[in-house]
């Protein structure tokens, strides 16, 4: 897909204008016997830095870029075979071009009709010199062009650095800078920085998502750092090039400043520019991570006080809110969840990294999402809009808000077996405090009693948040000697693995024969240690009143922390 095709706009410049062309040269009153024979176009924008005068062939391959190179007519005439072999290798290292001097306007026929073909074809401007050409002359005037060129860039370089550094010192931020470098360079930039949307100028955070979606997926750090760390980048599917420079930074990650070459080609002045500016750049961004330590840590304590209850008071919650930026308007219902990290990720470090990354530019998809490290658990309060749970399908616009979410942070963290436990929607900031306890008995119940699912909701619980909220007490002990302390004790005796057998049966539905393929036992081992069951207890199976009890029984005594199965 072409995207952002470029645009050719033509934009005056100091550089340009102080660019000392070999079609300048022509016109110094020391050229005044000098003739252009061929490159006639290459001779309007070829600049010239040094003069370099020489009777080495060898001498001529090693040249620079920008060299004017000087040589007589004798030596010439001697090696011009040898000259117009080496027109390729010269234009390659894109010499302004070849003074021939001392060469009388009669002897043109020594230029070879080939060598001037081959100076045509490759744009060397190729000029012939009548008479004796004062060389040290010659490289005195374009050293003093060069230098005035040199000056007029370094002083638009200067200007850009101070006009940048004003508005670093203003604390304007990012976004400021990165729109006045679209403006110096008449192009767009963006910094690109691991695990990170990328901060993009004015006209590209103007275009359509659809329009520069190609062009983002390219402009990522996975991309950018595979190619050189300075220099131009080559991206798949970008239908421009991009100038890339590192953002030297200290305890912060890796970020690069790009430019991308969209609407005129990068000057000299521009790559400067560019090399210089990251080193402002990287002072900002060090400065937003500074700034996001701070807010992250009242952040923090913010809703870990509101998440416990620390927080008594609808003013008192308005005040430490505006604070911390929470800006919640009126009436939008809050849900506490609970992020459940794989055993693997739920170290403190690793809650850490995860709640920077929820925060950082590319995880701020969920808009509103708030998170937290709240003791060992990753907390998250998820705003939904009046609008979204107007009418009769409230249930589905909370399953709709919940599965959305987990899709988000299953994608920003890199986490595919990432699990969501939730407590109810609540219309008041000071009722998050039980939809917080709710998430949490929501996963010690689905952790307890193995309930599927990446989402487990504290409404969705049924008779589980039924059984959780019985209060410990004589009844809860009864009940639980009568079913479950037996089968108990009958397993410490004699190993029957009693208790696990009616699990798994109750688990496939009465299914004997899937029951003992699940236990890895023979069919009629399963079946003597359900008759076993229905002994002790004094149960049958057959009986839906006593197989509710068995099964309630079961299902209570998991989620009862040291219970009589203890």
């Amino acid at each position: 897909m072409t995207i952002m095709p470029r645009e050719e706009t033509h934009i005056d410049s100091p550089e340009e204008e102080a660019l000392f062309t070999v079609a300048d040269l022509l016109l110094l009153p020391i050229m005044k016997s000098a003739r252009l024979l061929a490159g006639e176009r290459s001779a309007q924008s070829r600049p010239i830095a040094r003069v370099h005068a020489s009777e080495s062939i060898e001498a001529f391959a090693r040249a620079k870029a920008d060299d004017l190179l000087v040589v007589a007519g004798s030596e010439f005439r001697k090696k011009a075979d040898a000259f117009k072999r080496i027109i390729p290798e010269l234009a390659k290292r894109g010499i302004a071009g070849l003074v021939i001097y001392d060469f009388p306007a009669e002897s043109r026929g020594g230029l070879l009709p080939e060598m001037l073909a081959e100076a045509e074809k490759y744009g060397v401007p190729l000029i012939r010199f009548s008479g004796e050409l004062r060389v040290s002359e010659l490289s005195s005037v374009v050293t003093e062009r060069t230098v005035l060129r040199e000056n007029a860039m370094l002083a638009e370089l200067n200007g850009r650095l101070k006009k940048l550094t004003a508005l670093l010192l203003e604390g304007r931020g990012l976004y400021a800078i990165l729109d006045e470098m679209e403006t110096m360079l008449g192009n767009p930039v963006a910094v690109v920085r691991e695990r990170d949307n990328a901060w993009l100028s004015q006209s590209l955070r103007d275009k359509e998502t659809a329009e520069i979606w190609p062009l983002l997926q390219s402009l990522t750090y996975r991309q950018i750092d595979r190619g050189a760390s300075d220099g131009y980048v080559p991206l798949p599917n970008a239908s421009c090039r991009v100038y890339v420079k590192s953002i030297p930074e200290q305890k912060t990650k890796q970020s690069y400043l790009a430019a991308l070459e969209h609407r005129r080609k990068l000057r000299t002045l521009d790559k400067l520019s560019i090399d210089r500016l990251s080193l402002l750049v990287g002072l900002e961004l060090a400065n937003v991570e500074a700034v996001r330590e701070v807010e992250d840590e009242y952040l923090d304590r913010f809703l870990h006080d509101w998440l416990t209850g620390k927080i008594v008071s609808d003013a008192d919650w308005r005040l430490r809110a505006d604070v911390c930026g929470c800006l919640i308007p009126d009436g939008t219902a809050l849900v506490a969840a609970l992020i459940g990290l794989p055993a693997s990720g739920g170290s403190p470090d690793r809650l850490r990294e995860a709640c920077r990354l929820l925060r950082s530019e590319r995880g701020r998809a969920g808009e509103g999402l708030l998170v937290a490290q709240v003791g060992e658990d990753l907390a998250a309060v998820l705003p939904i809009s009046p609008e979204k749970l107007a009418g009769d399908e409230r249930d589905s616009a909370l399953t709709a808000a919940l599965t959305e979410l987990s899709e988000q942070l299953r994608e920003h963290l890199g986490e595919p077996g990432l699990k969501l436990y939730a407590g109810r929607a609540v219309q008041r900031p000071s009722g998050l405090q039980s939809s917080w306890t709710q998430a949490k008995y929501a996963r010690q119940v689905a952790e307890v009693c193995g309930l599927p699912g990446e989402i487990v909701a504290y409404d969705k619980l049924g008779v589980y948040s039924l059984l959780y909220l019985i209060p410990s007490g004589e009844e809860r002990e009864q009940f639980l000697n009568r079913y479950s302390l037996p089968l108990q004790l009958a397993d410490r005796k004699g190993g029957g693995r009693l208790t696990e057998t009616l699990e798994m049966f109750f688990r496939c539905n009465g299914n004997i024969k899937l029951t003992s393929e699940k236990l890895f036992a023979h069919y009629n081992t399963v079946v003597y240690r359900l008759e076993r069951i229905q002994t002790i207890l004094g149960v049958s199976f057959d009986d839906p009143e006593d197989r509710l009890q068995l099964h309630l029984a079961l299902k209570l005594g998991q989620i009862t922390p040291g219970s009589a199965q203890d």
